[in-house]
Protein backbone atom coordinates (compact mmCIF):
# COMPACT_ATOMS: atom_id res chain seq x y z
CA UNK A 1 0.00 0.00 0.00
CA UNK A 2 0.81 3.34 -0.70
CA UNK A 3 1.52 5.93 2.08
CA UNK A 4 -0.12 9.13 1.87
CA UNK A 5 1.28 13.22 2.85
CA UNK A 6 -1.15 16.09 3.06
CA UNK A 7 1.19 18.30 1.84
CA UNK A 8 -1.37 21.27 1.05
CA UNK A 9 -4.63 22.84 2.36
CA UNK A 10 -6.33 25.60 0.18
CA UNK A 11 -9.32 27.51 0.39
CA UNK A 12 -11.37 29.25 3.51
CA UNK A 13 -13.54 28.48 6.38
CA UNK A 14 -15.43 31.80 6.37
CA UNK A 15 -12.84 34.21 6.55
CA UNK A 16 -10.40 31.92 8.05
CA UNK A 17 -7.62 30.08 6.47
CA UNK A 18 -8.14 26.32 6.93
CA UNK A 19 -4.75 26.10 8.71
CA UNK A 20 -5.43 28.76 11.23
CA UNK A 21 -8.16 26.74 12.77
CA UNK A 22 -6.04 23.61 13.05
CA UNK A 23 -3.16 25.08 14.68
CA UNK A 24 -1.65 25.89 17.23
CA UNK A 25 -3.80 22.98 18.71
CA UNK A 26 -6.58 20.85 16.91
CA UNK A 27 -9.65 23.34 16.35
CA UNK A 28 -8.65 25.65 19.47
CA UNK A 29 -10.16 28.71 17.59
CA UNK A 30 -13.75 28.58 16.84
CA UNK A 31 -15.50 31.03 13.99
CA UNK A 32 -18.00 33.64 15.28
CA UNK A 33 -20.39 34.23 13.21
CA UNK A 34 -21.79 37.56 12.62
CA UNK A 35 -25.58 39.26 13.41
CA UNK A 36 -27.25 36.87 11.47
CA UNK A 37 -25.50 33.94 13.05
CA UNK A 38 -23.39 33.87 9.20
CA UNK A 39 -20.02 32.88 8.72
CA UNK A 40 -19.92 33.49 4.89
CA UNK A 41 -16.58 33.87 2.53
CA UNK A 42 -15.86 37.28 2.30
CA UNK A 43 -15.22 38.73 -1.37
CA UNK A 44 -17.99 35.46 -3.11
CA UNK A 45 -20.18 37.88 -5.52
CA UNK A 46 -22.53 35.32 -6.62
CA UNK A 47 -25.58 35.11 -4.54
CA UNK A 48 -27.24 31.77 -5.02
CA UNK A 49 -26.14 28.47 -3.65
CA UNK A 50 -25.15 26.90 -6.56
CA UNK A 51 -23.79 30.18 -8.39
CA UNK A 52 -21.52 30.58 -4.70
CA UNK A 53 -20.60 26.85 -5.40
CA UNK A 54 -19.08 27.37 -8.44
CA UNK A 55 -17.69 30.72 -7.95
CA UNK A 56 -15.18 29.14 -5.25
CA UNK A 57 -14.66 25.20 -6.75
CA UNK A 58 -14.10 25.86 -10.06
CA UNK A 59 -10.68 27.85 -9.43
CA UNK A 60 -9.14 25.22 -7.65
CA UNK A 61 -10.07 22.64 -9.48
CA UNK A 62 -5.98 21.88 -11.17
CA UNK A 63 -5.19 21.18 -14.79
CA UNK A 64 -2.20 19.17 -14.10
CA UNK A 65 -3.65 16.38 -11.56
CA UNK A 66 -6.36 14.34 -10.97
CA UNK A 67 -9.66 16.20 -9.23
CA UNK A 68 -12.35 14.74 -6.78
CA UNK A 69 -14.80 17.23 -6.13
CA UNK A 70 -17.53 16.19 -3.15
CA UNK A 71 -20.84 18.42 -3.26
CA UNK A 72 -23.70 18.98 -1.56
CA UNK A 73 -26.19 15.81 -1.26
CA UNK A 74 -29.04 18.87 -2.74
CA UNK A 75 -26.86 19.70 -5.66
CA UNK A 76 -27.84 16.44 -7.29
CA UNK A 77 -30.28 18.46 -9.25
CA UNK A 78 -27.62 19.83 -10.83
CA UNK A 79 -25.58 17.02 -11.60
CA UNK A 80 -25.70 17.88 -15.33
CA UNK A 81 -24.14 21.22 -14.82
CA UNK A 82 -21.77 20.50 -12.88
CA UNK A 83 -20.63 17.22 -15.99
CA UNK A 84 -20.68 20.14 -18.37
CA UNK A 85 -18.55 22.45 -16.74
CA UNK A 86 -16.11 20.70 -14.55
CA UNK A 87 -16.60 17.18 -15.70
CA UNK A 88 -13.60 16.52 -18.40
CA UNK A 89 -11.29 17.71 -15.45
CA UNK A 90 -12.55 15.74 -12.05
CA UNK A 91 -14.51 12.93 -10.65
CA UNK A 92 -17.97 14.67 -9.16
CA UNK A 93 -19.68 12.96 -6.11
CA UNK A 94 -22.77 14.03 -3.70
CA UNK A 95 -22.52 14.05 -0.02
CA UNK A 96 -20.28 13.32 2.80
CA UNK A 97 -19.64 9.30 2.08
CA UNK A 98 -18.09 9.96 -1.43
CA UNK A 99 -15.28 11.34 -0.32
CA UNK A 100 -14.03 7.56 0.97
CA UNK A 101 -15.07 6.49 -2.51
CA UNK A 102 -12.36 9.66 -3.86
CA UNK A 103 -9.45 8.39 -1.48
CA UNK A 104 -10.22 4.67 -2.72
CA UNK A 105 -9.68 5.93 -6.48
CA UNK A 106 -7.02 8.04 -5.29
CA UNK A 107 -5.42 5.44 -3.52
CA UNK A 108 -5.38 2.82 -6.40
CA UNK A 109 -3.89 5.39 -8.92
CA UNK A 110 -0.98 5.72 -6.43
CA UNK A 111 -0.61 9.35 -7.55
CA UNK A 112 -0.37 13.29 -6.34
CA UNK A 113 -4.18 14.12 -6.06
CA UNK A 114 -6.68 16.53 -5.37
CA UNK A 115 -9.78 16.75 -3.11
CA UNK A 116 -12.23 19.54 -3.17
CA UNK A 117 -15.30 19.93 -0.89
CA UNK A 118 -17.37 23.38 -0.15
CA UNK A 119 -20.82 24.54 1.54
CA UNK A 120 -22.01 27.76 0.98
CA UNK A 121 -25.45 29.24 2.31
CA UNK A 122 -28.17 31.13 0.63
CA UNK A 123 -28.54 35.20 1.69
CA UNK A 124 -29.85 35.01 4.93
CA UNK A 125 -29.32 31.37 5.39
CA UNK A 126 -27.79 30.89 9.20
CA UNK A 127 -24.33 28.29 9.06
CA UNK A 128 -20.95 28.07 8.15
CA UNK A 129 -19.29 28.58 4.75
CA UNK A 130 -16.23 26.71 3.58
CA UNK A 131 -14.31 25.37 0.72
CA UNK A 132 -11.34 23.08 1.22
CA UNK A 133 -9.16 21.51 -1.32
CA UNK A 134 -6.85 19.03 -0.27
CA UNK A 135 -3.76 18.01 -1.76
CA UNK A 136 -2.13 14.29 -1.53
CA UNK A 137 1.03 13.25 -2.91
CA UNK A 138 2.60 9.65 -2.08
CA UNK A 139 5.56 9.59 -0.42
CA UNK A 140 7.81 7.19 1.95
CA UNK A 141 6.31 7.73 5.05
CA UNK A 142 3.25 9.24 6.16
CA UNK A 143 -0.74 8.01 6.66
CA UNK A 144 -1.69 4.35 4.86
CA UNK A 145 -5.35 3.83 3.99
CA UNK A 146 -5.81 0.19 4.88
CA UNK A 147 -9.76 0.22 4.46
CA UNK A 148 -12.25 2.33 2.57
CA UNK A 149 -15.41 1.16 1.59
CA UNK A 150 -19.02 2.96 1.07
CA UNK A 151 -22.87 1.60 0.87
CA UNK A 152 -25.80 3.24 0.29
CA UNK A 153 -29.18 3.34 -1.17
CA UNK A 154 -30.52 5.74 -3.91
CA UNK A 155 -33.51 6.79 -2.06
CA UNK A 156 -31.63 7.22 1.43
CA UNK A 157 -32.06 5.88 4.67
CA UNK A 158 -28.75 3.67 4.44
CA UNK A 159 -28.23 1.33 7.17
CA UNK A 160 -24.37 1.59 7.91
CA UNK A 161 -24.41 -1.35 9.96
CA UNK A 162 -22.42 -3.65 7.09
CA UNK A 163 -20.07 -1.37 6.44
CA UNK A 164 -19.29 -1.05 10.51
CA UNK A 165 -18.78 -4.60 10.80
CA UNK A 166 -16.70 -5.06 7.67
CA UNK A 167 -14.46 -1.92 8.70
CA UNK A 168 -14.67 -4.34 12.57
CA UNK A 169 -13.38 -6.75 10.99
CA UNK A 170 -10.45 -5.31 9.26
CA UNK A 171 -9.79 -3.76 12.87
CA UNK A 172 -10.84 -4.31 16.17
CA UNK A 173 -10.27 -1.57 17.77
CA UNK A 174 -8.90 1.61 16.27
CA UNK A 175 -7.19 4.41 18.66
CA UNK A 176 -9.99 7.10 17.29
CA UNK A 177 -13.31 7.32 15.40
CA UNK A 178 -13.53 10.64 13.70
CA UNK A 179 -17.49 11.11 13.63
CA UNK A 180 -18.73 13.47 11.24
CA UNK A 181 -20.51 16.80 12.24
CA UNK A 182 -20.53 18.74 15.70
CA UNK A 183 -22.15 15.84 17.41
CA UNK A 184 -25.97 17.77 17.73
CA UNK A 185 -26.56 17.96 13.68
CA UNK A 186 -28.36 14.73 13.47
CA UNK A 187 -25.67 13.54 11.37
CA UNK A 188 -25.31 10.00 14.14
CA UNK A 189 -28.72 9.30 14.39
CA UNK A 190 -28.47 6.50 11.75
CA UNK A 191 -25.44 5.20 13.35
CA UNK A 192 -27.18 4.13 16.32
CA UNK A 193 -29.08 0.94 14.72
CA UNK A 194 -24.89 -0.38 14.34
CA UNK A 195 -24.04 0.21 17.89
CA UNK A 196 -24.69 -3.96 17.95
CA UNK A 197 -21.70 -4.31 15.77
CA UNK A 198 -19.63 -2.12 16.71
CA UNK A 199 -17.66 -4.84 18.95
CA UNK A 200 -14.45 -2.80 20.60
CA UNK A 201 -14.84 0.07 18.58
CA UNK A 202 -17.20 1.40 21.58
CA UNK A 203 -14.92 0.65 24.39
CA UNK A 204 -13.36 3.05 26.39
CA UNK A 205 -9.88 2.89 24.87
CA UNK A 206 -11.41 3.83 22.03
CA UNK A 207 -11.63 8.35 21.23
CA UNK A 208 -14.71 9.57 19.38
CA UNK A 209 -14.00 12.77 18.42
CA UNK A 210 -16.07 15.03 16.30
CA UNK A 211 -13.48 17.65 14.68
CA UNK A 212 -16.46 20.29 13.18
CA UNK A 213 -17.26 20.52 17.43
CA UNK A 214 -15.00 23.80 17.29
CA UNK A 215 -15.61 25.62 13.97
CA UNK A 216 -19.71 24.36 13.61
CA UNK A 217 -21.51 22.45 10.96
CA UNK A 218 -19.53 22.57 7.43
CA UNK A 219 -21.45 20.26 5.64
CA UNK A 220 -19.24 18.31 2.81
CA UNK A 221 -16.48 20.35 3.51
CA UNK A 222 -16.55 19.33 7.21
CA UNK A 223 -15.23 16.17 5.63
CA UNK A 224 -12.17 17.55 4.12
CA UNK A 225 -11.63 19.42 7.50
CA UNK A 226 -11.74 16.36 9.16
CA UNK A 227 -8.85 14.78 7.17
CA UNK A 228 -7.10 17.92 7.71
CA UNK A 229 -7.51 17.53 11.17
CA UNK A 230 -6.10 14.04 11.75
CA UNK A 231 -3.38 14.98 9.90
CA UNK A 232 -2.38 17.34 11.94
CA UNK A 233 -3.24 15.15 14.84
CA UNK A 234 -0.55 12.87 13.51
CA UNK A 235 1.83 15.21 13.14
CA UNK A 236 1.91 16.62 16.51
CA UNK A 237 1.69 12.90 18.26
CA UNK A 238 -2.12 13.31 19.38
CA UNK A 239 -2.55 10.24 17.21
CA UNK A 240 -0.05 7.80 16.41
CA UNK A 241 -2.25 4.02 15.66
CA UNK A 242 -4.81 3.49 13.39
CA UNK A 243 -7.95 5.65 13.16
CA UNK A 244 -11.38 5.15 11.63
CA UNK A 245 -13.04 8.39 9.87
CA UNK A 246 -16.75 7.51 9.40
CA UNK A 247 -18.22 9.66 6.54
CA UNK A 248 -22.56 10.57 6.45
CA UNK A 249 -25.08 12.79 6.26
CA UNK A 250 -28.62 13.42 4.50
CA UNK A 251 -26.93 11.89 1.13
CA UNK A 252 -26.89 8.20 0.32
CA UNK A 253 -23.74 7.19 0.55
CA UNK A 254 -22.22 6.03 3.58
CA UNK A 255 -18.22 6.03 4.07
CA UNK A 256 -15.82 4.77 5.73
CA UNK A 257 -12.01 4.78 5.91
CA UNK A 258 -9.43 3.27 8.34
CA UNK A 259 -5.75 4.74 8.15
CA UNK A 260 -2.55 3.76 9.17
CA UNK A 261 0.52 5.52 10.08
CA UNK A 262 4.05 4.27 8.72
CA UNK A 263 7.15 6.01 9.08
CA UNK A 264 10.32 5.87 6.68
Amino acid sequence: MVPWQLNGIHGAIGACHPEDLLAPELGSQPLVPDDQGQCRIPGVEAEGVHERLVEVIEPLVLPDRPNWVMLPASEQQQRLAWEQRIGDRAEIGFGRGWNALAMSQLNRLGTAGRMIAARMTSAGEAGGEAVLALDWTPADSGLELLFSRVDGRPDGGTDPGDLIRKGVEAVSQPEALLCPGNGSDGYMEQLIPAFPGLGDWVQPEVRWLFPEASVGTLGVAGNLFGWAWLAQGYRLGEFTEKTAILAMDEGALVGLSIMNPVEA
